[in-house]
């Protein structure tokens, strides 16, 4: 029998994406501000990269963590906590001092916060909606990045002053704290009664290390290699996006309001890209959808050297936004169709933890590189690395059987 998503449920989770905004909003913000901010208080490049991806790397366990645990305390309780931790990262950041150990801390924080809560809201989004209709559900909370990706970098010029950046850290820390005690409040657990009832007494029981590696590798090798796939893309990304508001500060001589604009221009497109790849996910098959999104990733990141005008970066970005929406919106909700319930947030664990180490590598590797070679350097490596990343997925990931899609 089909899965009946009540009016209740839905609003439910229209209650979970509007309190999620703020974090996107800060989180949009972090690539554009926190190398300027860095820059401003004399950290180098190398060591920008070095910081940015210490928030990366933690998500990594804080990704796994949050997915773990939500099967045992719940959804809801976890992505409150996700709030509040990411929160005090910017408090940390305005008032614990600019030295290096400093950052890196509040770095830390911030990705122990931050990274629970993609988990969390996908993980609920396929807790409530099923396979058929998921792919729209999971294009409304990536529709969120981009609202997020709107709003933040216009507000950026008008909370920061010179180089002091206090305005904008305290802004952020009161608005996420706000959204966390709200979601306390307000937000309705998906997890269904029973399955936390068996999953807390399993805990009680034992933690059964060797069941749970042998169910990641009952995935099997598709999904092995699907991630592998997965992993080059983003290193590929991320050794570009930490740095493009150097790069157009420094190498475009952009100012920071030019920088503003095109960091909102393509949030435009991803909020209605996002829908976009939804519909195409639901409608068509998801390999093919992924492909698409790859392919416009890749052609994105090789433009970036010949984009040296304002006019025509706004329109890369632009175009980089329909990519990203497509891909990312394809990617989860592939995932959640593979998952079981009850393995579903850890399931959502597992692919949080497997992005923010490639970004973690990303960041470093690409800080080191830029410093030693040029951007131009970055742009091509990160083109190859995406290339590849489509000839995997398309040489070896099958796509969906005709039957799994004529079925929804």
């Amino acid at each position: 029998m089909a899965q009946i998503v009540t009016a209740a449920q839905r609003r439910n989770y229209y209650f979970i994406i509007g309190l999620v905004v703020m974090m996107q909003i800060t989180a949009s913000t972090i690539y554009m501000v926190l190398p300027l901010f860095y820059a401003s208080v004399g950290v180098s490049v190398a060591e920008n990269g070095v910081l940015i991806s210490i928030g990366t790397f933690m998500g990594i366990l804080s990704g796994l963590t949050a997915g773990v645990l939500s099967n045992r305390f719940g959804r809801k309780k976890i992505l409150t906590l996700s709030a509040i931790i990411y929160s005090v990262s910017y408090f940390m950041l305005g008032y614990m001092g600019t030295d290096f150990g400093s950052l890196a801390l509040s770095r830390l924080v911030a990705g122990m916060g931050f990274y629970m809560m993609p988990v969390m809201v996908t993980t609920m989004a396929a807790d409530i909606f099923p396979a058929g209709i998921r792919g729209r559900a999971m294009s409304l909370y990536q529709a969120t990045s981009g609202v997020g990706s709107l709003i933040g970098p216009l507000i950026v010029p008008l909370l920061i002053f010179g180089t002091d950046f206090s305005h904008y850290f305290l802004f952020a820390t009161i608005s996420i704290m706000i959204s966390g005690v709200l979601m306390a409040f307000i937000i309705k657990e998906t997890l269904p009664s029973e399955l936390k009832s068996s999953v807390n007494e399993s805990f009680r029981k034992k933690l059964n290390v060797r069941g749970f590696l042998t169910s990641v590798k009952g995935l099997g090798l598709v999904v092995g290699i699907f991630l592998g796939a997965v992993i080059l893309y983003r290193t590929a990304y991320t050794m570009i996006d930490p740095f493009l508001s150097l790069y157009l500060t420094q190498v475009l001589k952009l100012n920071l309001d030019s920088v503003s604009v095109i960091y909102a221009s393509r949030a435009v497109c991803y909020i209605a890209f996002s829908f976009v790849g939804g519909y195409l996910i639901d409608r068509f098959s998801k390999k093919t959808v992924l492909l698409l999104g790859l392919a416009m990733t890749t052609i994105t990141i090789i433009s970036y050297p010949f984009t040296l005008t304002f006019p025509l970066m706004l329109v890369l970005r632009a175009w980089d936004a329909a990519s990203t929406a497509i891909l990312i919106t394809g990617i989860y909700t592939s995932l959640a169709d593979l998952l079981t319930v009850e393995k579903r947030g850890l399931g959502m664990g597992i692919y949080s933890a497997t992005a923010q180490q490639s970004s973690t590598v990303g960041s470093i590797f690409s800080g080191f590189l830029i410093g030693a070679y040029g951007f131009n350097f970055v742009f091509v490596t990160a083109g190859i690395a995406c290339a590849l990343s489509f000839l995997i997925f398309w040489r070896f990931v099958p796509g969906e059987k005709r039957e799994d899609k004529s079925s929804k």
